[in-house]
């Protein structure tokens, strides 16, 4: 991904072909490097582009630049230079084509885009006419589901990331380099993402004039004029600032407190659950989305928890810490996430058991099949209907969904390309984007603490561990509708008013036809994070459901 070229800083000419005339190490602040260990300088040099110089003790610079060739003599202090390896990053490229079935036409111009920054430059790269390159381009961003050309180079450059799971993308080195304020950062980076001058006046809350007007300047510092060359310029800084993760790495809001479990299931697997507490509260078997693993968010945990009871977290095959079973799929993979819920149960000692999920239908409904004694109630918030009957195609969810529905071959390659650019960036700006419409899940996930708990839960997919995503996503792709089922009376369903994959109303009608005994409900005013924004609402639903069945049992 980058070039990485090591001195010792007193063999390194300030004249040398690695620093521009306006940089010179006569500038270090040594005071700094004494007191930090390291010190850095960001700037764009006309042969390498956007370039990084750290200098500083070796010791510190190895915890910066991992997996780095470092001088013999390493007596003095290091000198590092590091900048994009173009030629490595368009073999990348020609791979993230090939995944993604683009023609060799296709191929050939998106990667001239990717190198240029303009479709203009591109199709003259390519060979091609101006109209002929804009329509290549065109299906290549169909293809993956890009807004925008400037969101399709985004998409194809942080996935050639291959981001470690400690490091971050920042787009603070624009700001360093080319010195343009936060707010013209902001902008940038927003821009360059795929929004529109409109979405971003609206998501900071000034005009957009200002927003133009703040453009034109980053478009000066940075000598382009298109937001396709913003995208790319950005994209250097980025994959930088991957390599040379600066921060301490320090978790500014942990998990809440928790007890790890490991389970062996009945077919010698090992099951990877999280025991919040209290020891005496009645257990909640909280289950996650086909999205996320299981980490569970704080607003949940401490709902449960203050109205009595123990939320426990489970992943399940293929998610996290829990093994999959080779060639499991479609129905029988729910089969397997149903029995291992039932071992859990076993090894814990529970005759029945109340279920919370954000999502995961499919599996409680596998459950109720394999053993429809176990569920005392179940309230599954927002639940998917499968991949087929919906009718939503905007949004960047949902045209994920749709791309899943006509190419299920190609779910294992975006999920491997959208876990190897699943930084917390990248997460927050995707999070924004989906919670556009719905004021509970923006307002909710603005708040850092939540934002934390939410990467948390995709954090295995950043290790690599995507087989159940990949699973489950290929059978709510494929299964279709199941037929109605009985005896589900001890279901609630909650569905947010707000959805940026679904239509709120046709998940209604789905699911009552599908369980004509469950209660299904519209959540005024939630949206897909309602168990983070409306925790309460679905505590109380838990809460009173139970209470019926005692007084019922009573009776």
């Amino acid at each position: 991904m980058l070039r990485i070229d090591c001195f010792d800083d007193r063999d390194a000419s300030p004249a040398s072909a690695h620093f521009d005339t306006h940089w010179r190490i006569a500038q270090v602040e040594r005071l700094s490097i004494e007191r930090d260990g390291w010190w850095f300088e960001t700037f764009r040099h006309p042969s390498f582009g956007s370039t990084i110089v750290l200098v500083g003790r070796p010791t510190q610079l190895r915890l910066l630049l991992k997996s780095t060739v470092w001088p013999e003599d390493t007596s003095g202090s290091t000198l590092a230079v590091v900048h994009v390896n173009w030629h490595w990053l368009e073999e990348q490229l020609s791979n993230f084509a090939d995944d993604f079935a683009f023609s060799a036409a296709t191929s050939r111009t998106v990667i001239a885009l990717f190198m240029t920054g303009d479709v203009r430059r591109a199709a003259i790269a390519s060979g091609i006419s101006y109209e002929t390159a804009r329509e290549y381009l065109e299906k290549a961003r169909g293809l993956v589901g890009a807004s925008n050309l400037q969101r399709l180079i985004t998409m194809m450059g942080m996935g050639l990331g291959r981001t470690a799971e400690e490091a971050e993308e920042s787009d603070q080195f624009l700001a360093i380099a080319y010195g343009v304020s936060e707010r013209q950062m902001r902008i940038a980076g927003m821009i360059a993402n795929g929004d529109t001058r409109a979405e971003v006046a609206i998501a900071l809350g000034i005009s957009e004039a200002l927003v133009k007007k703040e453009m034109a300047i980053v478009y000066a510092a940075l000598d382009i004029t298109t937001a396709q060359a913003l995208a790319r310029a950005m994209i250097e800084l980025r994959l930088l600032a991957i390599a040379a993760s600066l921060g301490d790495g320090a978790e500014r809001f942990p998990e809440p407190a928790h007890r790890s479990l490991s389970i062996k299931t009945r077919d010698g697997r090992i099951l990877a659950a999280s025991d919040y507490g209290p020891r005496g509260g009645t257990p909640v078997l909280v289950l996650h989305s086909s999205m996320t693993s299981r980490p569970v968010n704080r607003s949940l945990v401490e709902a449960l928890q203050n109205s009595g009871f123990r939320p426990i977290s489970m992943d399940r095959p293929g998610f996290g810490g829990t093994e999959l079973l080779p060639d499991m799929t479609g129905e029988d993979y729910f089969e397997l996430a149903a029995l291992d819920i039932v071992d859990l149960c076993a090894e814990m000692n529970w005759k029945g058991i109340a279920i919370v999920t954000r999502g995961a239908a499919q599996v409680v409904l596998a459950l109720h099949e394999a053993a429809p004694d176990l569920i005392e109630v179940a309230v599954v918030t927002n639940p998917d209907p499968d991949a087929t009957s919906s009718s939503r195609h905007s949004g960047f969810l949902a045209t994920m969904k749709r791309n899943f529905v006509k190419r299920p071959w190609a779910i294992a390659l975006m999920a491997r390309w959208f876990a190897q650019s699943l930084t917390y960036e990248r997460a927050a700006d995707n999070v924004r984007r989906s919670t556009a419409g719905c004021p509970s899940d923006r307002e909710v996930m603005a708040r850092p603490e939540h934002m934390g708990d939410y990467y948390r839960s995709l954090s295995s997919f950043r290790q690599g561990r995507l087989d159940g995503f990949v699973t489950e996503q290929t059978a709510l792709a494929t299964l279709g509708r199941p037929g109605p089922i009985n005896d589900t009376d001890q279901f609630i369903l909650l569905v947010g008013e707000h959805d940026s994959i679904h239509d709120p109303g046709e998940t209604m009608a789905y699911w009552r036809e599908v369980l004509p005994d469950a209660r299904v409900e519209m959540i005024e005013g939630a949206g897909r994070f309602m168990t983070y924004s409306h925790a309460e609402v679905v505590v109380a639903a838990l809460t009173a459901r139970l209470r019926n069945a005692v007084r019922r049992d009573a009776a």
